[in-house]
């Protein structure tokens, strides 16, 4: 009798059964079977990670409580240079015997056997094995294929080396709260403004760390849509030809790591005491050295008060956030506080060692990390 006539109870009882690399196995053989799965996948909780290279685009997953180097149960994804796709499906059983077929989506999945692993290849039939979309179009069908019957709990990251394919950031799944995304690039990586646009608007991420420029629209600027919520906690921003100070990218915390110039400060501080830049809790930058002439320049046309911060709670500050933007520890400061215009929100801004600019907005979170009581 097939499984799928059986009562839903039956159904359970043997899918939970099964182990977690004949789930994977079994999710690719039918469509039928794999939404069958999917019933059950609140039962089985997984992590995923994404790395996207050159040569291939590689998606682990496996049980959240395993290691990022640990092998076993887990799928392997890659995207190779002829634009198949290539995974492999750890297997308990030393041969799969036979050779089959399925579909992913109207994209052909051939699969070979090999000791312990199923090997899988897979073309998109509309536009063949030659274009650069194929991968792309087969990546985002795997990654809906995986949602349909497993239940990622947990994106631990994202990583991009040396080159962002077009309509890439397009194929995330924006379910997904990653807990990384990250363009690994030793160079700045090219991309366009509709998948930046995508990326800084739609994605979810603990952590967002961008080295990209977008050589396709020169003087390009990111604008944020008002009408999108942040759902970005820390953003690094290396190359920042593409950022608007006047309006930086929605996220909690943010951090420039090249320097920037004194006038580009100045107006991220005035955006800010004029309503913009409001997302911004907590800010990290590196400019010129300061002198006394062009710290007057910076803070000029800005009203400024003296600091309520005591020495104790910018030092917890420091030390607080010194993880997220690893620049060295101020071995002198000087702070002053300035207000916002529309509802009286306080920052106070550290200068330290005449080169770093730390921004501490006064949100109940930043108060509670330095120990001062909120009400």
């Amino acid at each position: 009798m097939k499984l799928h006539r059986m009562p839903l109870v039956v159904q359970r009882m043997i899918i939970e059964e099964l182990g977690f690399n004949e789930r994977l196995f079994l999710s690719f053989t039918s469509k039928q079977f794999c939404s069958l799965l999917g019933l059950f996948r609140n039962d089985l909780k997984v992590s995923i990670e994404i790395d996207i290279k050159t040569s291939e685009v590689s998606i682990r997953v496996r049980k959240p409580l395993y290691s990022l180097t640990e092998g076993i149960s887990a799928i392997n994804i890659r995207s190779s240079i002829s634009n198949e796709l290539k995974f492999d499906i750890p297997y308990e059983q030393y041969y799969v015997y036979g050779s089959t077929a399925c579909r992913i989506d109207g994209s052909t999945v051939q699969i070979s056997e090999y000791p312990s692993t199923i090997c899988c290849v897979s073309i998109d039939e509309r536009v063949g094995c030659d274009t650069t979309s194929n991968s792309m179009i087969i990546f985002g069908k795997v990654l809906r294929h995986l949602n349909r019957f497993l239940n990622i709990q947990e994106s631990r990251q994202c990583e991009y080396f040396e080159t962002l394919p077009v309509g890439l950031f397009r194929r995330l799944d924006c379910s997904y709260s990653y807990g990384k995304i990250e363009t690994r690039t030793g160079c700045i990586a090219n991309t366009n403004p509709e998948d930046l646009t995508f990326l800084l608007d739609n994605m979810k991420a603990k952590q967002l760390i961008l080295n990209v420029a977008v050589p396709s629209a020169p003087g390009y600027k990111y604008q944020k849509n008002p009408e999108k919520k942040s759902c970005i906690d820390f953003l690094k921003i290396v190359n920042y030809s593409w950022v608007d100070f006047s309006d930086l990218p929605a996220a909690r915390g943010m951090y420039i790591r090249i320097e920037i110039q004194l006038e580009q400060m100045k107006t991220i501080l005035e955006s800010w005491v004029a309503g913009r830049n409001r997302e911004m809790e907590i800010g990290f930058f590196r400019i010129d050295k300061l002198t006394d002439l062009n710290h007057k320049a910076l803070i000029s046309g800005i009203k400024t008060q003296d600091t309520q911060l005591t020495g104790v709670e910018i030092t917890s500050f420091l030390v607080s956030t010194i993880d997220l933007h690893k620049m060295r520890f101020p071995s002198s400061t000087i702070a002053v506080d300035i207000v916002r215009k529309s509802d009286g929100m306080r920052a106070t801004v550290i200068e330290g060692d005449k080169r770093n600019m730390f921004v501490m907005v006064w949100s109940e979170s930043n108060l509670r990390m330095i120990g001062r009581a909120t009400d």
